[in-house]
This record gives C-alpha cells, sequence and structure tokens, in this order.
C-alpha cells in the first residue's frame, strides 16, 4: 500500500490553514467591534434623548410594555436625588442604555460582586422583550454607566459582551414576574478595568432572606438625570402573582416612576441586592414591585457568572 505524506506546499493543507486563519481574525475583528460598536453608538445626543421602558400591569392583571415618554413624577413619588453616585455603596448603582429596534431607551441596574468582575443585573423586561416577541428580540447595544450623573460617568461605560445576555426562560416565553430578571457581563471600560473594580466592589447577590425587610432601593426615573434613591419597608406580595409558577414577587414602600426598572434593592449598608424594581399596578400608588430573590430564579440566572 502506497503512503501520501503531505508537505508543507499541499493546496488541502494550504486552504485548511487559510480557513483557520480567516476564522480567527474574524472572531478577533467581531470582539474588538463588539464594544466599539456599543460605545460609538451612544452619543450623548442619543443618551439624552433615551426613552424610559417600563412595566405595568393593566388592571386585569396582564403585564404590557412600553417605551416612550412617561408623564412628570407624581405627587406620590417618593424618592430623593443621591448627594455622593460616585461613592460606595450608591457607585454600584447606575443607568443602563439599551436600544429597542431604532429607538433609544433606557433602565437601571446594578454592578455585582461576582466572581467574573463582569457583571450587571437588572430587570428581564430590560435585556429580552418577552413573550410578546415569543422570547426572541433581545436588545442591542447595551451600555451600563454606573453612578451616571447629569451625563459625567465618573467610571467610564462598560459594553454588554454579546451572548453574554441572560434572562430566564420563564420571562422570555411566559412573561412570569417571578422571573423578571435579566443578567449580563461586561467588558471592561477604557482604562481597561472591570466594573466590579472600578466601582469599588460591587453588590453581593442575597438569597432567600426574609421578605419582611428595609431596603434602599435606587434607579433613573424618567425626567430625572441623577441617581435617586428611596428607602422603604415590605409592602406585602403581589397577590396576582401566586398564580404563576415561582416565588411570588414583593413590594416595597416606593412610588418609583418609568426609567428605574430594573433598579437594585440593596439590604446590609449596601452591600448586599435583596431585589429589584420590575413593575407597577395602575391604580395602585406608593408600592412598587419586584421578583423576590432565591435560589431559584437569580441563583440560577446567575451561576458562573
Amino acid at each position: 500500500m502506497s503512503r501520501h505524506h503531505a508537505s508543507a506546499t499541499d493546496p488541502a493543507l494550504l486552504a485548511l490553514a487559510l480557513a483557520v486563519a480567516l476564522l480567527l481574525l474574524f472572531a478577533a475583528e467581531a470582539a474588538a467591534a463588539g464594544p466599539r460598536e456599543a460605545l460609538r453608538y451612544w452619543t450623548p445626543q442619543r443618551m439624552a434623548s433615551a426613552r424610559p421602558l417600563d412595566l405595568v400591569l393593566d388592571r386585569g392583571g396582564e403585564p404590557r410594555l412600553r417605551l416612550g415618554r412617561a408623564p412628570q413624577p407624581a405627587a406620590t413619588a417618593s424618592f430623593a436625588g443621591v448627594p455622593e453616585p460616585a461613592a460606595p455603596p450608591y457607585s454600584f448603582n447606575g443607568r443602563l442604555f439599551i436600544r429597542v429596534g431604532n429607538r433609544q431607551g433606557y433602565c437601571s441596574g446594578t454592578a455585582i460582586d461576582s466572581p467574573t468582575r463582569r457583571l450587571v443585573l437588572t430587570a428581564g423586561h430590560c435585556v429580552n422583550a418577552g413573550a410578546e416577541e415569543h422570547g426572541n428580540r433581545w436588545y442591542r447595544d447595551l451600555l451600563f454607566v454606573p453612578a451616571y450623573n447629569g451625563g459625567e460617568m465618573p467610571f467610564g461605560a462598560f459594553p454588554a459582551r454579546p451572548g453574554k445576555v441572560f434572562a430566564p426562560r420563564q420571562w422570555r416565553f411566559h412573561d412570569n414576574r417571578d422571573f423578571d430578571l435579566g443578567a449580563f457581563l461586561t467588558y471592561p471600560n477604557k482604562r481597561g478595568e472591570l466594573l466590579a473594580d472600578a466601582v469599588g466592589g460591587g453588590a453581593a447577590i442575597a438569597l432567600d432572606r426574609p421578605r419582611q425587610e428595609e431596603f434602599a432601593t435606587f434607579g433613573y426615573p424618567h425626567r430625572f438625570e441623577w441617581m435617586q434613591t428611596c428607602t422603604g419597608g415590605y409592602a406585602g406580595d403581589d397577590r396576582s402573582s401566586y398564580r404563576d409558577p415561582g416565588p411570588p414577587t414583593l413590594g416595597v414602600g416606593c412610588q418609583w416612576v418609568p426609567g428605574a426598572s430594573g433598579g437594585g434593592w440593596l439590604v446590609e449598608g449596601g452591600t448586599q441586592i435583596d431585589g429589584l424594581t420590575s413593575y407597577g399596578i395602575l391604580g395602585r400608588l406608593g408600592v412598587t414591585y419586584g421578583p423576590y430573590f432565591s435560589r431559584e430564579n437569580v441563583g440560577k440566572l446567575v451561576a458562573g457568572l
């Protein structure tokens, strides 16, 4: 039996080597283009024109997602400005800019103390449109700006990594409010700093704690370019969520308005996050609702991140 020994000039080997080199080149270019694309897209003008993304329950108990102009904060709104947003633990909180089709939107989010040092936690409806779009519509060009304050970005901006944006299937395909959670990993800022390191550590995720807690909540409600906060206690469960599989949602005694979606509810002096703003209920003032943090929802979502 004769044997064919491939040489360095074998056309098949040359073609294979060229194909591998091109694949590596395209992968490197895609990785490099990831942060550049989001940073290039979010000009100061687009940031200023972004509109709040909001989830509300109508009077029939059905969730409705809306992006656009919101009314002026009502007299019942219970938040106030944060005097030093760049100081920990306030610095863990930030504004999340999102691209919804050809429109610019925003939510709120929290930098997390995780092994990767790159993790942001927000609401599921701030990263994925949910069952109305059959779970397949992921928002684009996510950009997290911790301690965003009137256009100032003291820690820079952290673009989301493509393919590293997550939301539970229960939210994506069923609009289950118990799982209205979103998470994504970020690229470093322009100085090469990882997110949690840049902001002073990030908030640790608390799971399965008692519902009766005092929460320091944060967010960027509509018409406010500065970080806002409200401290409130447990305000009861949303009983309409009892029909959904999963841990029922709980309320905090704070009246948030659109734009605060995804904002963290911090405990233990701001070192831990034990909730986030998800939705309000039309006609029910003084209360905002969010998922109860448990191993069943948040724990599974962020495992390994």
